[in-house]
């Protein structure tokens, strides 16, 4: 098992913040805790690599672009800190990730068509 962060709530926020300061241009947080922002360039390329031009993802190409787009963004984001903590960067990584990829894909579970329905034979 991994150890905790050791790190205060508060130095966790405030290198949230620097992350949050790196990938957004005309970043600004707002008093409710919402923030809002543009995505910088860099970070549109490593998105834009992950679009899949399949109709539909199954689960397994799904957490490959995860896989990959956290890897990416934890390249580009170790180049440009060194005084935030790894797992931080790595969990902000991973959220980031999958929020924008949950956000840019729809999912519906269908039942694969060879499999056996015993209410319809």
């Amino acid at each position: 098992m991994s150890e905790p962060i050791n790190l205060t709530d508060k130095q966790i926020l405030r290198q949230v913040k620097k992350l949050k300061e790196i990938i957004f241009d005309d970043y600004v947080e707002h008093n409710d805790g919402t923030y809002e922002g543009e995505l910088n360039d860099s970070i549109l390329e490593i998105m834009d690599g992950l679009h899949q031009a399949k109709e539909e993802l199954n689960e397994h190409d799904f957490l490959k672009m995860i896989r990959k787009g956290v890897r990416e963004l934890i390249a580009y984001l170790d180049g440009k800190v060194d005084s935030i903590n790894d797992d931080v960067i790595h969990f902000f990584a991973f959220d980031f990730i999958t929020q924008t990829l949950n956000f840019m894909y729809g999912k519906k579970y269908e039942a694969k068509k060879d499999d056996y329905d015993f209410m319809f034979n």
